[in-house]
């Protein structure tokens, strides 16, 4: 069983207390993030335009940190914009940011098909996939930026891309105001859980097999993947001690918009139970905060993956969420 993070007698005026302590632990999970990781102005640089799919593509660089620079693709809207715009973060494929607007994989094609329902999409390459790879291999990579951040996590960096892309945004014309919403599946799908739980202007949120309790997926973290947070892996491998777990991720993004989507039959995840109970768990802060309405759960049975009718459930999300919220 996960634990309850909120009980009969919890009171909402307890909840910003609860979080924030919440909170610390998660990102003290992901190591220490580098001075200056936060908190600089915006740079945001327009490399090309160009029409594609027959939408036009709008290519950029923005700061991260550092001198390190990521690139993203805004696809925009008929018309321009402005637009609310939504995050379509890529799986685990080379490709990047490349994957989640090629109509070859329709299956992850978020960026173009929201783009043609009068979004604007952000396909933003995690750091090491798509043009973070250029002129290296995903392990050399992994190993220089361990050798500069000794302390970090590869869960940090990746959520540092994001949260550093809406910044850039703000900066853009084409972008309207009010908060942005994010899709993904699997390695995006975790992407998303961890963007929304961090950064509150993700406004609504569908992570797609992006759900895998610590307790239960232990293997990831021990021997597995071990890179995605070391800090975390150490402290599980120690003692056995779990620092966090997903309810306690997934009610972090109380009481902003969140559908979680998550197969009863999911290949990379066969522990399905707990994910359904850490996110009823989780969905108590919602009941709390009077806001229960802004928070579901989809189960289906097509494995790993969002075929057009899921897709369409996460659009309508949005556009109850960032169109009408």
């Amino acid at each position: 069983m996960i634990g309850n993070i909120i009980l009969p007698s919890t009171a909402a005026a307890e909840w910003p207390k609860l979080r924030e302590e919440i909170r610390a632990r998660v990102v003290a999970s992901m190591g220490a993030a580098p001075e200056g990781a936060s908190g600089r102005p915006a740079k945001a640089e327009e490399i090309e335009r160009f029409e594609k799919h027959g939408l036009t593509h709008v290519r950029l660089r923005y700061h991260v940190l550092d001198d390190a620079w990521n690139e993203m693709i805004c696809v925009l809207p008929a018309g321009g914009g402005p637009a609310p715009a939504v995050f379509c973060c890529h799986g685990t494929t080379p490709a990047g940011k490349l994957s989640v607007i090629d109509p070859k994989i329709p299956n992850r094609a978020y960026g173009l098909e929201l783009a043609r329902r009068g979004y604007v999409t952000v396909a933003v390459d995690q750091f090491g996939f798509g043009a973070t790879l250029e002129g290296t291999t995903q392990k050399d990579l992994q190993a220089a930026f361990f050798r500069r951040y000794p302390d970090w996590s590869l869960d940090g960096r990746r959520t540092l891309d994001h949260t550093r892309a809406v910044d850039a945004l703000q900066t853009l014309p084409f972008v309207a105001g009010g908060g942005v919403g994010a899709v993904g599946n699997s390695l995006g799908g975790r992407a998303v859980i961890y963007f929304a739980a961090l950064d509150e202007r993700v406004k609504a949120a569908v992570p797609s097999t992006g759900i895998s309790p610590n307790a239960t997926n232990v293997f990831r973290s021990c021997t597995y993947q071990t890179e995605l947070s070391p800090a975390l892996s150490r402290a599980i491998t120690k003692n056995g001690v779990i620092p966090w777990d997903y309810h306690e991720m997934i009610a972090l993004v109380a009481p902003r918009a969140l559908l979680v989507v998550e197969p009863w039959n999911d290949s990379e995840n066969p522990y399905v139970a707990p994910t359904f109970e850490c996110f009823r768990n989780a969905t108590a802060a919602w009941r709390l905060l009077g806001a229960p309405k802004s928070v579901s759960m989809l189960i289906h049975g097509d494995g790993h993956d969002t075929t057009a009718d899921v897709r369409e459930a996460a659009y309508r999300w949005f556009d109850r969420f960032l169109k009408q919220g």
